[in-house]
């Protein structure tokens, strides 16, 4: 979305929040270019402040090809842009449990090709979550009872002049008193159309005002002349903007033309390696893609957040749309291949590396992706590609990204979806049996890893169906995947052999993440059920391969195992220490996930050694307490305990041990209160202070936050925001996270925004103790 200066609108502003005030959706209607979305954000900026929980926008003109395209997948695509991350299936309901208790605005950017279901997915929440507003803008109203709406009208005559003088500027025009009548007619010719305006400003650096005008002017009876003589009006059939969108394409260069085009083809925002891949060669030298990309930011073409290093491109839906038509067949069929051999080879290149040093930057690179990775799948999905499609859900699932930032589901339903048209179509040889069981086992570990064992079984037959037809050996996944069902079923004697099974079949180069995957759930299944030397050699394997590669999240995860082990032979001095490592390193990621499991192990420990407490009434409601907020972070994150048998049964073994100690309704009671509480449940699974109470919203930004925000408002990147406050990167993206949280928005340019409007030039300056 579009930063730049925000002019006018005084009158939509005030109409918009008495519209918001006396109902709960409010639709901004109006043409492309117009400033729908500018002026929404505007809207939620203001207004966040009296909804405890903050503004969040959703854009849903990041789904490209809506066919097919169900309420079930918009609530997922919705639970991944709120951050909600949820283990089970994420459907309505999801979202109803995460917004009922909420007072929020959600801003709902892109409707109109989506109406049929976000029409079914606003009016569920707007019957089930009373403290819920939704505004959004379509070209279309969504015609739910209760919506109101309101046209977003052209800027006025003085507020057009205004943006076009603050954009020319901005693109470094000198504006002299004697351009302000050609300015004024430019700006009625544009009809006020804020894109429009920005377009013809970002020629200002070439032509000068009076040029601008005379050329628009000379395309303008281009235009007209040629429309009359085919008998038709130009006013009726060639809208403002349309016109000056086809002005502003024909004064690029024909390799500006060409890339425009090309670039039309992401999802969402792309960095300078992405352009380059994609959109070079066939025409556009690869060499001179980054001049290309320069003149068409420099025409207001391309968008930029310079904020984010590398920056990152994007076309805003009008220009996207456009660029679209402006694709021959033949040119769209290759440019969609290069945009699908790109993004599987993102992802492959990153399920093959991961583990090691840069394990959480491989993932966040391949997360900040996740809509063009989406549309990498949908493309080959609709070409029949399904041997693409299903080589980038794996290694999706491989990398592990859907775990950590919890779209387990998302990923899941493409999975389904991918395995449903694979199955539509005949198999024809041992190679595609080979991967397709594959894929279907991938699937069936997400459905382990979700509780859904009867799910599990089905893609785990199949697999073993296609591998008797074709007579081909069991590879790895479907090992693999066996092995984990059968761990978290509760057979986790037999699961030893089948995941020892796994391992070997991975032990190659490029499958060193999925090896140390399998140690992983080998070394569980060893804790749970094998020897105690045994899990004890098997954990210390895991930590061993963790700690090695250097791989931060992957030693987590290590420890906890190491401490579950320790827990198995009665060492519950080493299992508290592994354990409470592995809980801050979980922290520090921010795994929920882990950090669930790293509570539940801790309240496991510290019941099994209340034989020998100094006090063990205190450490018993410690206990309870820890395994009431496990529950309600279990079902917050979609968890079903049941559905993982072993972890079920240390949790009931756990609350056998708390019951000798303390009476049923103490019990009862803690457990309640861990719930209630379970905000606080890594500081006090880790005995730390708890005074501190999370808080949220603009007000609890720190000094140091607001800095930040207001460093990100003047262009700086993480890197120059660190330099400047002499503190380090890492540190610096901290602080972005935790502003991002509070404020309720999910970008930088939705901080530069709220940062814009409600920060002054002296919260950026100098560097503050205040961390």
């Amino acid at each position: 979305m579009d930063i730049g200066p925000f002019v006018g609108r005084d009158a939509e502003l005030a109409q918009a929040r008495l519209q918001l005030g006396r109902g709960r959706l409010l639709t901004l209607t109006g043409p492309g270019g117009v400033g729908k979305t500018r002026l929404a954000l505007r809207v939620a900026i203001d207004l966040q402040a009296s909804h405890d929980h903050g503004a969040w926008m959703i854009d849903l003109s990041a789904v490209q090809d809506p066919t097919g395209f169900t309420p079930d997948r918009l609530y997922a695509h919705m639970a991944y842009t709120l951050g909600i991350k949820h283990h089970g299936s994420t459907g309505l309901e999801v979202l109803l449990d995460h917004l009922n208790s909420r007072q929020v605005l959600l801003v709902l950017d892109g409707c109109e090709h989506l109406v049929p279901a976000t029409r079914e997915c606003v009016t569920a929440l707007l019957g089930a979550a009373p403290d819920v507003r939704i505004l959004a803008t379509s070209r279309q109203a969504l015609a739910i009872e209760g919506e109101h709406t309101l046209v977003v009208p052209p800027l006025s005559l003085p507020d057009a002049i205004a943006l076009f003088v603050a954009r020319a500027t901005a693109a470094g025009a000198v504006i002299d008193r004697a351009d302000r009548r050609d300015i004024a007619d430019l700006c009625r010719r544009l009809d006020g159309l804020p894109l429009a305006i920005r377009l013809a400003a970002g020629r200002v650096r070439t032509l000068s005002v009076k040029q601008l005008l005379q050329r628009l002017d000379d395309r303008w009876r281009l235009l007209t002349s040629a429309t009359r003589r085919a008998g038709t009006d130009t006013a009726d059939r060639h809208s403002t903007l349309e016109r000056v969108v086809d002005w502003s394409y024909e004064l690029c260069t024909g390799a500006e033309q060409r890339l425009w085009a090309r670039a039309s083809v992401f999802a969402r925002t792309f960095d300078l390696d992405a352009i380059e891949s994609v959109c070079g060669g066939d025409g556009i030298d690869r060499t001179a893609v980054v001049d290309l990309v320069t003149g068409l930011v420099e025409k207001s073409v391309l968008a930029v957040d310079a904020g984010l290093s590398p920056p990152r491109y994007y076309l805003l839906e009008t220009l996207r749309d456009y660029g679209l038509r402006k694709l021959a067949a033949d040119e769209m069929r290759l440019v969609r291949r290069a945009h699908r051999d790109y993004y599987s080879d993102l992802v492959a290149q990153a399920a093959a590396t991961w583990l090691g040093r840069a394990e959480l930057d491989v993932m966040a690179a391949v997360h900040r992706e996740l809509p063009d990775v989406m549309a990498a799948v949908d493309e080959c999905v609709t070409e029949h590609d399904l041997p693409c499609a299903q080589a980038i859900c794996r290694d999706l699932v491989r990398l592990r990204v859907p775990f950590l930032w919890g779209f387990l589901d998302l990923v899941g339903q493409q999975l389904r979806r991918v395995i449903d048209a694979s199955d539509a179509e005949p198999v024809t040889s041992a190679e595609q049996a080979t991967a397709l069981s594959s894929t279907m086992a991938v699937a069936a570990w997400v459905a382990v890893a979700q509780g859904r064992h009867d799910t599990a079984e089905t893609f785990l037959t199949a697999a073993h169906d296609l591998h008797r037809q074709w007579a081909v050996d069991i590879t790895g996944p479907v090992l693999f995947a066996e092995g984990a069902r059968e761990m978290l079923g509760g057979e986790a004697e037999r699961a030893i052999s089948l995941l020892a099974a796994a391992r070997a079949s991975f032990a190659t180069p490029h499958a060193a993440g999925d090896e140390h995957m399998a140690t992983m759930v080998w070394a569980m299944a060893c804790a749970f059920a094998g020897d105690p030397a045994v899990a004890t050699a098997a954990s210390e394997e895991h930590l061993r391969q963790a700690q090695e590669a250097e791989a931060s999240w992957a030693i987590s995860w290590a420890l906890w195992v190491s401490a579950l082990a320790a827990l198995r032979n009665g060492n519950h001095t080493r299992a508290i220490e592994q354990s409470a490592r592995s809980l801050r390193l979980q922290r520090d990621v921010d795994d929920r996930w882990g950090q669930l499991w790293g509570i539940e192990l801790l309240a496991w420990i510290i019941a099994a050694q209340l034989d020998h407490a100094d006090n063990p009434h205190a450490e018993a409601k410690r206990a309870a307490w820890l395994l009431g907020a496990a529950s309600a972070r279990q079902k917050e994150l979609g968890v079903a305990l049941a559905g993982l048998r072993p972890l079920a049964d240390r949790h009931a073994r756990a609350l056998l041990q708390i019951g000798a100690v303390l009476d049923e309704q103490t019990v009862t009671t803690t457990i309640e209160a861990g719930a209630r509480g379970h905000a606080q449940a890594v500081r006090i699974a880790l005995g730390e202070p708890t005074n501190r109470r999370p808080t949220a919203g603009a007000d609890s930004l720190t000094n140091r936050e607001r800095q930040v925000a207001a460093l990100i408002a003047a262009g700086l990147t993480s890197a120059q925001i660190g330099d400047q406050l002499l503190i380090s990167r890492r540190t610096v993206e901290a602080h972005v996270g935790n502003i991002m949280e509070k404020l309720g928005v999910h970008n930088r340019l939705a901080i530069a925004a709220w940062a814009a409007a409600h920060l002054d030039s002296q919260s950026a300056t100098g560097p503050s103790n205040n961390k």
